[in-house]
């Protein structure tokens, strides 16, 4: 059986570790894709970056497929919130699936 896959926006921040590989980007989609509902990240915005002692804390606007049962934007939320290494979740969005192109006629 195959699961149904939504898309939602967020604003968030997430702590990524100090000595983490790849770059501030990757660390932070790897602590989103850890969340339990959380599919894959399908595009990231880092918004800001605030370096700390033993972890950076990065903002980001991202575009998340999330599982069809965490579809809904207070559900995506507390999934996103209670993820280890979230730090905040200022906003979620549910995305609408894009409509077919309209045919060319003529």
């Amino acid at each position: 059986m195959v699961a149904t896959i939504h898309q939602i926006d967020a604003l968030c921040t997430v702590r990524v570790p100090l000595g983490a590989s790849g770059s501030l980007a990757e660390g932070a989609v790897g602590v989103l894709e850890r969340a339990d509902a959380v599919e894959t990240v399908t595009s990231v915005d880092v918004r800001g970056v605030s370096p700390a002692l033993n972890e950076t804390t990065v903002d980001l606007e991202v575009r998340l497929e999330i599982a069809a049962d965490a579809a809904d934007e207070p559900t995506s939320r507390r999934t996103l919130e209670r993820a280890v290494g979230v730090r905040a979740v200022e906003r979620v969005e549910t995305v609408e699936p894009d409509a077919p192109p309209v045919a060319e006629v003529g």
